[in-house]
Parts: structure tokens; C-alpha cells; sequence
């Protein structure tokens, strides 16, 4: 899949990092989306039961868009990681290499 540049602010990006449920040291923000376009910040490791899930779609433009191509990306869904660079899901198998799949521009504040 080819990378897609989205223009964003530093506003909405500090929004979806607002989103988070859980803190991960290691991204500033993790959602998941299932192949309904359901999207839901990071709850846990592994696998997150329908119970846990609380739903976001239609808060963050910037996350919808990121969900929508990563389902172009990986039908089924998953996670993707986002960074100040972009957004990344990770291949498959255990330690999985991260693949970039939205590159961020960002913009100052209008």
C-alpha cells in the first residue's frame, strides 16, 4: 500500500492523544478497528473485549481517516500505533516489523 500524507494540527493531534484510555510509554497513542470501522483506544495488551471497548469514531477526524486507510491496509483491522510521524501497524507475527502507512505534516494551529 502506498503512504498517504494527512495534514493535521498540533491541536488534533494532541486530541486523539487525549483519547487514550491507557498510557503506553512507548507511543503517544494506539487505537483499534475492526472490519465494521468500529474504532476504540488502547484498553489493554492483546485482545480487548467488546465490554472494554469504548467507541470514538466521529470525535477525531484525523482518527477516522487513519482507521478508514488502515482497513484499506488490513481488511480485517487490528491495531495502529501513531507517532509525531505517522501511523504504523505492526506485521503479524511477535515482534513484527512496523510499517508506515500515514505520514503526518503537521501544521500550526489556524
Amino acid at each position: 500500500m502506498e503512504r498517504v500524507k494527512l495534514t493535521i494540527t498540533r491541536a488534533e493531534f494532541d486530541y486523539l492523544r487525549a483519547l487514550q484510555r491507557s498510557k503506553r510509554w512507548d507511543w503517544p497513542a494506539v487505537f483499534s478497528t475492526n472490519p465494521q470501522g468500529d474504532i476504540w483506544p488502547f484498553a489493554t495488551r492483546g485482545y480487548t473485549h467488546p465490554s472494554e471497548r469504548e467507541e470514538v469514531r466521529g470525535l477525531s477526524r484525523v482518527v477516522d481517516q487513519v482507521a478508514d486507510l488502515s482497513l484499506r491496509a488490513r481488511s480485517n483491522g487490528g491495531r495502529f500505533f501513531i507517532d509525531d510521524f505517522g501511523a504504523f501497524y505492526k506485521d503479524d507475527e511477535v515482534g513484527g516489523a512496523c510499517n508506515l502507512f500515514v505520514l503526518f505534516e503537521l501544521k500550526d494551529n489556524p
